[in-house]
Formats: structure tokens, sequence, C-alpha cells
């Protein structure tokens, strides 16, 4: 990979799944999420500010530990597509800051890039460094032409995250019923 999308390196897999590729970035590693990853998956999905701009929101906190569960079986079976979305831990540490990938949408064959942090993460440049190594993989690896992304108006802070990685503004849009700002990156874009 060039210096202006970041170092990652695939390295041999310690995933608790053979099928689910780790990534390490310079801080990071990207791998799948295991059964281990509940309790701090979902603390992070019952905390407010994280799960504000979540489809399902605030509502959905009462259920945070059934959501994460759920959620964490789904994000590896997804991987029998060739991707999906990989648990995010810091490398020195070991510890869950959140996750990061990429997910098939429903009604389409357009591919969206996912991330969702930990509070105690916020700040650092993690969302960058993490998307930008699954944006990576998607275009180098899988060989997608293109890969999309939405962002509630209001996410300010997400959408100076995708627009650092390289993702445009493609104007308002709705998804799951809410208005949303569309962004997205090509192949050709991405190798520019």
């Amino acid at each position: 990979m060039d210096a202006r999308h970041g170092r990652r390196q695939v390295v041999p897999n310690i995933s608790p799944s053979p099928s689910i590729p780790v990534i390490e970035t310079e801080r990071l590693r990207l791998r799948g999420f295991a059964a281990a990853d509940k309790p701090a998956y979902g603390a992070m999905r019952a905390d407010p500010d994280v799960v504000r701009f979540l489809v399902g929101g605030e509502a959905l906190i009462p259920f945070a530990q059934e959501i994460a569960e759920s959620r964490i079986r789904a994000f590896r079976e997804a991987w029998s597509n060739g991707f999906g979305v990989w648990a995010v831990e810091e490398k020195i540490t070991g510890r869950l800051l959140g996750q990061t990938g990429l997910a098939r949408l429903e009604r389409s064959n357009d591919v969206e890039i996912l991330y969702a942090f930990a509070r105690h993460a916020w700040g650092n440049g993690y969302a960058r460094e993490a998307a930008r190594a699954a944006l990576a993989f998607g275009f180098e690896t899988v060989g997608l032409s293109r890969i999309v992304a939405f962002v509630v108006a209001e996410n300010t802070a997400s959408a100076r995250v995708l627009e650092a990685i390289g993702l445009t503004g493609q104007g308002e849009t709705t998804y799951g019923g809410f208005p949303v700002l569309s962004y997205a990156i090509t192949a050709d874009e991405w190798q520019a």
C-alpha cells in the first residue's frame, strides 16, 4: 500500500475464524469478532453517545447485550461473502476499540463502509486509520469498484472521517427511512 493510504499489513491469521483476515495498521489490529468481545461491544452499544447516530439509536440501549451477541454472530457469518466487519483493537493493549468493515446493502449491489468506536477511542484518529484499511481491503483485495457510506447530517465527526479517507459527498438521500448524506469513492479515485 502506498503512503497516501497509510501502512497496512495482512498478518498471519490469529482471528478466531480462519476465514476472516487479520489486518494490522500502525496502531490497530482488525480481526474477526469473538464471543469474548460481547461485554466490551455490548458496553459500546449501550453508550448513548456512541449509538445516537446508529440505526435504532438510543431506543435499543436496553437491548445492548442481546444486540451485541446478534451483531457479532452476523458479522462473522457475513464473511462468507468475502468481506465483512472486523473488531478493531489497539495492537499494544489488545483493548477492543470498535468496529469497521464492509457490508453489502440489502436493496442494491452497493457496498457500504461501516465504523463505530467506543467513546474512549474517540479523538485519536482510529476511525480514519481503521476505515482506510477497510477501503484498501475492499479495493485491493476484494476488487470492488465502488464503496459508499451514509451519515446523518448532524454527525459531522463521521462526515470528516469519510472525507479524510477520500470519499466525496453525493448529496442527500434516505437510508432506513431516515434522511442522510451519501458519500462514495470509486476504485479509480482510490488509486489516484
